[in-house]
């Protein structure tokens, strides 16, 4: 007994520590759903009880990793980009000047940083490429992604968090010649660059999926979903998916075989069956009700839910099979959505936080209270880690008990 005790403890600890190697932007798979139980199913009139809050993190729309016992996000203070680090109870710990960062249209720290194996890497809004100590905040390497790879940039700067495949880190260039790159985690090196299309970049963090034990990467650029073999950058396929502003935010969802993107501006989404060889796509459905713009859906169970942005500003949920609307609510404005314990976390547009239960009947509404710290849009993306909430509203990052 004791034998198998000591065998079950050293696994989860093997567990535990794997996990931790990898914290990644919205969570496990990009899925925008977390790992917790026993959250509470609903919140005081007010709000769950909140926990801290941190003025000073400048203009931006990153939101929070989570890892080491740190919290790191970016900023833009005093036109300079700032990554900084908090212990979990909301203390500043450090915080270094990481170069020029947006100045244009909506100004501020873009991409939420990646975290791997004591390391951070992200994307300015200015196209530089970076990696930093987690521990100390010191810069390992930096790649200037427009000198180097003749990166292209957006009319509101590059918004992209890099994807982590062993020892290789993708950043997307929508350059004339080069879409995207893999460069060494370790020294910024390039490994490969990849010519799939001459298209830009399209504001989208990329998915990094394994299907039939191969891996691959999926992104959207201005005019189309690509796929590309991660291990050489090879163009798999690529599908028409385009919308008025060439503006494709959301993080594609995989799941068993299909890959679903969804797009805003009456676009809608597209559901697509990868082939077993990983060469083709065919597909199944497209749904332009549920026409998400920047705050992402999720794949939960056998619904993919999510709000919409010009057709129809509702919260959503469809029949992954057909595309079909099963269900709506409007107890809640439009915006990010994450899920956590078989619940939906909803953070709208207008600063309403709202916690919502779905079963086959539908959406119910439990709570709703409106995020009042802050400044400019309420755009972050929630972030739930060891029964807190996290809410990022520009200058505030505000922690919320959940549990």
């Amino acid at each position: 007994m004791k034998r198998i005790i000591t065998a079950f403890a050293v696994n989860l600890l093997v567990f535990n520590c794997i996990a931790q190697d990898l914290v990644d932007w919205r969570g496990p798979n990009r899925s925008g759903i977390y790992n917790e139980t026993g959250l509470l199913r609903s919140w005081p009139v007010d709000g769950p009880k909140l926990l801290w809050s941190y003025d000073g993190l400048g203009k931006g729309f990153s939101t929070v990793t989570i890892a080491e016992g740190k919290i790191f996000t970016t900023g833009e203070v005093d036109s300079t980009g700032t990554l900084f680090a908090f212990d979990l109870k909301g203390t500043l710990i450090w915080k270094v000047q990481y170069g020029a960062e947006w100045d244009s249209k909506y100004p501020g720290s873009r991409a939420t940083p990646v975290y791997y194996k004591g390391k951070l890497f992200f994307q300015t809004g200015k196209n530089e490429a970076v990696s930093f100590d987690a521990k100390t905040g010191k810069k390992i390497w930096s790649v200037d992604l427009e000198k180097k790879f003749g990166a292209r940039n957006i009319t509101f700067g590059v918004t992209e968090s890099p994807v982590i495949n062993g020892n290789k880190v993708y950043f997307t260039i929508g350059g004339d010649s080069v879409s995207i790159v893999a460069l060494n985690i370790d020294n910024g090196e390039t490994i490969w660059k990849s010519n799939a299309t001459n298209e830009k970049s399209a504001y989208c963090s990329p998915l990094l999926f394994e299907y039939k034990e191969k891996k691959y990467l999926a992104t959207s650029l201005t005019d189309d979903i690509i796929g590309l073999d991660a291990e050489n950058g090879s163009l798999l396929w690529k599908v028409s998916q385009k919308n008025k502003y060439s503006i494709h935010p959301n993080t594609p969802l995989f799941k068993d075989g299909y890959l679903y993107s969804v797009t805003g501006y009456k676009t809608g989404g597209v559901m697509l069956k990868i082939a077993d060889d990983g060469k083709s796509v065919t597909e199944l459905w497209r749904n332009e009700s549920l026409d998400n713009q920047i705050g992402g859906a999720v794949w939960l169970n056998d619904y993919i839910i999510g709000s919409g942005h010009q057709n129809d500003r509702s919260w959503q949920a469809l029949d992954p099979k057909t595309g079909t609307v099963l269900f709506k609510t409007d107890s809640l404005k439009q915006g990010a959505i994450v899920s956590a314990d078989g619940l939906l976390f909803g953070y709208a547009d207008n600063g309403d936080v709202g916690l919502m239960e779905f079963d086959s009947k539908g959406f119910t509404l439990k709570s709703k209270f409106k995020i009042k710290l802050g400044t400019d849009q309420h755009w972050a993306h929630p972030v739930i880690e060891k029964g807190i909430l996290y809410i990022r509203h520009g200058n505030t990052l505000l922690a919320y008990a959940i549990k």
